[in-house]
């Protein structure tokens, strides 16, 4: 913050310039003097200081007096508060291109009596100074007892907030640096709107985590101390909320780390524990596991999570765990809805997700999510390995699909539990052993052909789309497939025996 001072109007009110006049630049006397100096010599380049009062007698450019066209200058580029000169001892007058030059950047420039000791004037000029600084000192330290009582007695940021608007006479907003409004005063103001508006940062452990912004442009100096301790006093509140969230935070991981260990906590001492960490044991709940290649985008992934949450009424959860993220996703019951008719159907968390990828809301990269069974709080972790099992069975069996519920693949994943025998394996290379070795040796696709042709219900089209091919390629690979082991493909019993040889390969052969 600036040093306070006063304004160059409230200085020649002083009795010992009541002999002193303006002679230019007019339009600058509400600039602040906040220091005073004399000039010695005309270079006063790299050592002017905003808010300064430059006085002289002009003797150093008696010679030159051209010169002070250019101190004029030089003054108002670094911010000073007026020029004082006592011109009648060594300057006949102020020359004309001086005074269009303090009118044209509107730096006054204030004719002494020669007879007004510098003394005076500088004495007077600091008291004036002193006491302005003294008075918002004093100021300062009330309005930061006032709001740090309030974030003592945890009065909220709404309240702090509140204050700030009270003392400024304006709106203000916190907002995070999402853009998102954490408080505004009034409570609802739209701060996007606000055309005349200055903003502050909020800094918390030496990073700018808010911004007060303020529908005011013009500040004055009680006004910026105001804003300054408010910076500081929302930069302890957010603090504290921080300190909490990370405690919950903590808490919450540890009770997510127990649902998902076994043995599992006993049901009475979850539902007592989820009730305090905002896991409603009343909800039904579904895992989702989201798996990448690399991080999954945090920030993106808990925002799109955080309004679904709030349009569903409801409050989920997300852990991050190095390339994976889990969702803990709760359901109303049909009675716990209270608002409408009711026979609007609530869609699925598996479409919400299913959703998001077709949108491209997640960004692009290399990932899948699987979503377990509807389960109580206590069978969390049912669902979490159903979700990690439907991710298991997509990369091997579905590549392209990114979004499974376990649902979609039980019946698979079950048959390649149950297939993990020698006896299948023996099944699988009498059916299809010689389709595995030709692809092999010819590096072709005739076992993944055979697949998609049997998952897609024997459409050629689904099939050649599936794996971007002609239709007329997807006919010869099966024509090929016939001639090599004279299937009928138009036989049920021989679909059903080939698609599960199949299924068997892809998921055990390749584990």
């Amino acid at each position: 913050m600036k040093i306070p001072g006063v304004t160059v109007q409230e200085l020649m009110a002083i009795p010992e310039l009541k002999e002193a006049k303006v002679l230019s630049g007019e339009q600058g006397m509400n600039r602040f003097v906040r220091f005073i100096d004399i000039m010695e010599v005309p270079d006063l380049k790299g050592w002017i200081r905003e808010g300064v009062l430059l006085m002289t007698t002009a003797y150093s450019i008696r010679h030159e007096p051209e010169v002070l066209c250019q101190i004029i200058q030089l003054l108002h580029q670094g911010g000073a508060a007026a020029l004082a000169i006592k011109p009648t001892r060594f300057l006949t007058e102020i020359p004309r291109s001086a005074l269009e030059a303090s009118n044209a950047c509107g730096l006054p420039v204030i004719e002494i009596p020669a007879e007004i000791p510098y003394t005076d004037i500088t004495q007077r000029v600091m008291d004036m100074v002193l006491n302005r600084q003294a008075e918002l000192l004093r100021r300062s330290e009330g309005i930061y007892r006032t709001l740090t009582t309030m974030v003592l007695e945890n009065s909220g940021i709404q309240a702090v907030s509140d204050n700030i608007a009270e003392l400024l006479k304006a709106p203000v907003a916190l907002i995070d640096n999402g853009g998102q409004a954490i408080v505004t005063s009034p409570q609802g103001w739209d701060w996007k709107k606000a055309q005349d508006s200055r903003h502050f940062p909020i800094n918390v452990d030496k990073r700018t985590v808010a911004k007060l912004v303020i529908a005011r442009n013009e500040l004055d100096d009680m006004e910026q101390v105001g804003i300054e301790q408010a910076r500081l006093v929302m930069a302890l509140e957010l603090m504290r909320e921080k300190a909490v969230e990370d405690t919950e935070s903590r808490l919450r991981g540890n009770f997510i780390d127990e649902l998902m260990t076994p043995p599992v906590p006993l049901r009475h001492e979850v539902e007592r524990r989820g009730r305090q960490l905002g896991f409603n044991p009343a909800y039904d709940w579904e895992v989702a596991v989201l798996e990448s290649a690399a991080a999954p985008p945090e920030e993106t992934l808990s925002g799109l999570l955080n309004l679904e949450s709030a349009r569903r009424r409801v409050v989920s959860h997300i852990e991050f765990r190095s390339n994976r993220a889990v969702l803990f996703l709760p359901t109303l019951h049909s009675n716990d809805h209270q608002d409408g008719d009711g026979t609007e159907e609530e869609r699925s968390w598996a479409e919400t997700l299913k959703s998001w990828t077709s949108e491209k809301a997640l960004g692009k990269g290399d990932y899948y999510i699987g979503i377990g069974s509807t389960r109580k709080l206590w069978e969390l972790l049912q669902s979490y390995n159903e979700a990690r099992r439907a991710i298991t069975v997509s990369q091997r069996l579905y590549p392209d699909q990114r979004v499974c519920t376990y649902g979609d693949i039980e019946m698979h994943y079950m048959l390649g539990e149950a297939m993990d025998t020698e006896e299948f394996s023996n099944v699988f290379e009498r059916k299809l052993g010689k389709l595995q070795q030709y692809d092999r040796s010819h590096g072709s696709d005739l076992l993944k052909t055979l697949f998609y042709y049997l998952e897609n219900r024997g459409s050629l089209i689904d099939t050649a789309n599936y794996l971007f091919i002609h239709r007329n390629s997807v006919k010869y690979r099966l024509e090929r497939i016939r001639d090599m082991t004279d299937f009928d493909l138009n036989d049920p019993r021989e679909q059903f025996i080939c698609h599960t040889c199949l299924i068997h390969y892809y998921l055990r052969e390749h584990k």
